[in-house]
């Protein structure tokens, strides 16, 4: 475990806020994050921090409050006593790991999440593995443990099901494990099923201070998840299915539903309600998509209602202490949430009215409800965090997600509705540079499809885009079909259509912007991250005529071998293959269509190829393919991000992308 040791970071400074209907609290975070942080006004410095301030997490009593915070332009962890002035903490996450979240299981610890790529030599070959750990730091001693160090093999120990309020000492967690006792700290096959070893899913009683765990509970080979209640007690599994190839839900002993083991999950448990007893269950099939209660007795199903609002396709908000559901969320182009626990609702309520210009979310409480850490969000602005104090009646800032925006003007962004060729309704976010309005244009215009597919641009700060627009382009974000939150129809008129509708979509709102005369020249450049770096690729053979230059950062550009890169029968691996439509390419000359490297002759346009090494979600392969075919041409250029991965989250590979993207469009599409 390579986690850098802590230092103190400078003191909080006391400053007084505004009257806001609330007497409000004194003590101010921004000011200590803000210090470190680079001072250049360029578009690069400014727009390619990583990110500040975000997933605040407080203690169980609500006195200390732990941030996402990267003074040294890589995320990290800072910890502030925010009631008694104590000393503050600075936990830098080494290079070698990514940050994912961190909680608080008792007063004196915090589990950091964090994620480690590595490339191991196996019995079987070389293979790369991105493994998921948890950290157990000690705040009091300001040391830091794997839990679950022994098993040195796992590629998951993030799975604490109960942090066991009764005992401060220990957390329980459920990982896959050997089953054979002489193979506790081998490393020759790491997954399930693999090398002929013997796996099971089992709980684990885990020491905060010593990272040692002791199994408590093999739920045996059948076994493939398993829900808790508050103290760790099995509420609920999914085991394979002794009569059919599928799988079945059991709950105290009986079979409560059987359904298909296919990996994309049409039916999925998202968690436990502790307050009805009940499983919160997604089912994604038919006139039945969207969330239900499932009772634990008899298996009855009943759609997720909170008073008069049916949830649909929202997420369950836990509670991080109990670990049961206490509300739901959905996103709108802002994130949007509902309370089912009353404490939470009113408190909403409150703050809403308060902050009532912006988007209010809660995202962490103590373990009375006491204090509560909560979001504000605008359109086109940095998020920005406060700690509520509901005995007080106060409202203390913590700070922003991009705190050097505090004074400085972002772009305007605006949603559109546009029409594609074939009748559907598709929503067009435009990001117009600051201080402009659209009737101000046209303006050089770039297309900037997202990744995933299967996610949405919203109307949030977005670092890419706000870049772009401050250099006078207009941006324009397509939320083409595949897309996620728009309805189960329109999510599924994606698939099959990696390479096929979804990049006539794109192509589609760029034509609407040309024709409502914002685009200057008729034109524009396209750039985008992962499934909109490959969206960019097609755009220069599917749109050549108005595709002046292309932009692709770690994204797809053989979707075939992207696809042999995961297990078939593994979620991501029919994940792909859903999107693709493999089945419906009979002959290498249809793969070709929608493929960049079996088409990079056609490429005529300047293209710019970036790309992490340690990407694990579009492996590096990808990139080097298209490379090798375009090296050479007119306008090419390949960028190495480093020993990086796909999510660009820190401050020197921002720096890089947005350096090389303003270059590349000032030489080939310039806005000024």
């Amino acid at each position: 475990m390579r986690l850098n040791a802590p230092s103190a970071v400078s003191s909080l400074e006391a400053e007084t806020l505004r009257e806001i209907r609330m007497r409000l609290l004194t003590a101010s975070l921004a000011a200590a994050l803000m210090v470190v942080l680079p001072g250049a006004a360029d578009t690069v410095g400014l727009f390619g921090r990583a990110d500040g301030v975000k997933w605040p997490s407080l203690s169980p009593s609500g006195d200390q409050l732990a941030v996402h915070c990267s003074p040294e332009g890589k995320p990290s962890v800072c910890v502030f006593d925010i009631v008694n002035g104590g000393d503050n903490q600075y936990i830098p996450i080494g290079d070698d790991y990514r940050l994912e979240g961190m909680y608080w299981p008792s007063e004196t610890h915090l589990i950091i999440n964090v994620s480690e790529y590595d490339s191991l030599q196996l019995v079987d070959g070389q293979k790369e593995y991105e493994f998921e750990r948890a950290i157990s730091y000690n705040l009091e001693k300001q040391e830091a443990t794997l839990l679950m160090r022994e098993y040195g093999y796992l590629l998951d120990t993030q799975n604490v099901v109960s942090v066991l309020p009764d005992d401060p000492k220990h957390v329980l967690v459920m990982a896959y494990t050997r089953t054979s006792a002489g193979n506790r700290g081998g490393i020759g096959s790491i997954i399930p099923g693999e090398g002929g070893s013997a796996w099971a899913l089992s709980t684990h009683k885990v020491n905060l201070n010593t990272g040692k765990s002791r199994r408590t509970r093999a739920l045996g080979p059948s076994s493939q998840a398993a829900w808790f209640d508050v103290d760790g007690n099995t509420v609920a599994e999914i085991k394979t299915s002794p009569r059919t190839d599928g799988l079945e839900l059991v709950a105290g002993g009986k079979t409560l539903l059987e359904f298909s083991s296919r990996g994309v999950q049409d039916f999925q448990v998202l968690g436990y309600d502790g307050a009805s007893g009940k499983l919160v269950v997604f089912r994604d099939f038919g006139e039945s998509d969207g969330l239900y209660f499932m009772s634990i007795t008899d298996g009855a199903m009943e759609p997720a209602r909170v008073g008069d609002l049916d949830v649909g396709r929202a997420l369950p908000i836990e509670d991080s202490y109990t670990r049961q559901i206490v509300g739901f969320s959905s996103f709108d182009g802002l994130t949007r949430q509902i309370f089912t626990d009353p404490v939470l609702a009113s408190a909403q309520e409150q703050l809403a009215q308060v902050l009532g210009d912006k988007r209010v979310n809660l995202l962490s409480w103590n373990s009375v409800k006491s204090k509560i850490a909560v979001s504000a969000q605008s359109a086109g602005r940095p998020t920005e965090y406060y700690v509520f104090d509901r005995n007080a009646g106060a409202l203390g800032q913590i700070g922003s997600m991009a705190p050097q925006f505090a004074e400085i003007e972002t772009g305007q962004v605006i949603a559109r509705q546009v029409s594609t060729r074939d009748g559907l309704n598709m929503e067009v976010l435009l990001t117009l540079p600051p201080g402009k309005s659209a009737s101000d244009g046209p303006f050089p215009t770039v297309l900037m499809p997202h990744g995933g597919p299967e996610a949405r641009d919203g109307l949030g700060f977005d670092w890419w885009s706000q870049a772009l627009a401050s250099e006078g382009y207009l941006v324009v974000q397509p939320n083409f079909r595949g897309s996620s939150g728009y309805g189960q129809e329109f999510r599924n008129a994606g698939f099959g259509e990696f390479g096929g509708k979804m990049i006539d979509d794109i192509a589609d709102a760029g034509a609407w912007v040309v024709d409502q005369g914002l685009a200057a020249s008729g034109s524009y450049c396209v750039a985008g991250s992962s499934y909109g770096g490959y969206a960019a690729l097609m755009m220069g053979l599917k749109d050549k005529p108005r595709s002046r230059c292309l932009i692709s950062v770690n994204g797809v550009t053989q979707p075939f071998a992207q696809v042999a890169a995961f297990d078939l029968d593994s979620e991501t691996g029919e994940y792909w293959e859903r999107y693709i439509g493999m089945n419906r390419f009979t002959s290498d000359e249809e793969r070709a269509v929608i493929s960049p490297v079996a088409r990079a002759d056609e490429y005529d346009q300047p293209v710019l190829l970036l790309y992490g090494e340690q990407d694990l979600v579009v492996p590096t392969a990808q990139a080097r393919l298209l490379s090798s075919q375009l090296d050479g041409k007119p306008g090419f250029r390949a960028v190495s991000l480093g020993a990086s991965d796909h999510y660009l989250a820190t401050s020197s590979v921002r720096n890089t992308v947005l350096s090389e993207t303003i270059a590349f469009l000032n030489a080939n599409h310039p806005a000024r």
